[in-house]
């Protein structure tokens, strides 16, 4: 068999490289290719931000499916591993991962660690929206709502203080953080349309929603509410808007997750009668220090 080969892609073989790992694009990332002979066979990125806690990179790796089982995938992980060994306390998998599946036990065989649950609802949107929109009408009815509050799309939103509020939340700095929302923006496809919003009291930013359709289902990626206004009315806001949205294109179904711990998504979840899909773990692999 023809030797493997690992090492940092070239400019001309990026674009082969993020066609396998679509994750990393738009991110601040270092591409590993793998090849045998002229054959590229697999590739890495190592996003170059610290995500959540512990301390770590974003890793994703990909083997082409002929190329599975011999031993490429360790490969990749280990040159990545290298490259991270001294600059980071760790590295995280760049998503969740679904117990039992390939992906999971290539995790588990590279010696990373469950490290963190996530829980995933699909839930009707006229039963989302039964508890979104009562909610919203006692507070504009309690005048807990400010005048001056209003819901934007994010393309009309001033992006690099969204990046700031986003960075605080994900981790990674402003920079990156705006490099994904333009990111987010650029993309149109059927599964990326971005309907992501941005709540503001006056001039003020006071969340974010992260929402796109997939094949008409509208998928929340994530809410953010900037410290002062959390546990209050922007969650309602964005919600509200969210399904409004929804209905108006067509959405029938919201999918949305949160950490196990989450316990204000979780309660909204129940109430709406939300289907639980199956949980994915983050997984974590300590460097040595």
């Amino acid at each position: 068999m023809t030797s493997l080969s690992i090492a940092l892609a070239t400019e001309a073989e990026a674009p082969a490289c993020l066609a396998l790992i679509p994750e990393v694009r738009n991110q601040p990332a270092a591409l590993l290719v793998a090849r045998r002979g002229a054959a590229l066979v697999g590739a890495a990125g190592l996003i170059w931000k610290s995500a959540t806690k512990p301390g770590g990179l974003p890793l994703m790796v990909q083997v082409a499916p002929a190329a599975r089982r011999q031993g490429v995938g360790r490969a990749l992980f280990a040159a990545a591993r290298d490259l991270a060994d001294g600059e980071s306390p760790g590295l995280w998998s760049i998503e969740p991962l679904e117990a039992e599946s390939a992906a999971a036990a290539f995790a588990d065989a590279c010696g990373f660690r469950r490290a963190r649950r996530q829980r995933f609802f699909e839930a009707d949107v006229e039963a989302l929206a039964g508890q979104v929109e009562p909610l919203a009408a006692r507070l504009r009815a309690r005048d807990r709502i400010p005048r001056d509050a209003r819901v934007i799309a994010l393309a009309e939103a001033p992006l690099e203080e969204v990046s700031w509020l986003v960075s605080q939340h994900f981790g990674g700095g402003p920079r990156q953080a705006l490099q994904r929302l333009q990111g987010r923006l650029a993309e149109r496809s059927i599964s990326t349309e971005d309907h992501s919003k941005v709540v503001l009291e006056g001039d003020r930013i006071a969340a974010v929603l992260l929402e796109r359709m997939d094949r008409g289902v509208g998928v929340i990626d994530a809410w953010v509410v900037a410290p002062g206004w959390r546990g209050g009315w922007p969650n309602a806001l964005l919600l509200e808007a969210a399904v409004k949205r929804g209905r108006n294109h067509g959405v029938r179904t919201f999918r949305f997750h949160c950490d196990e711990d989450v316990q204000e998504t979780l309660l909204l979840a129940q109430r709406c009668g939300a289907r639980e899909l199956p949980a994915k773990d983050l997984y974590y692999y300590a460097l040595a220090s």
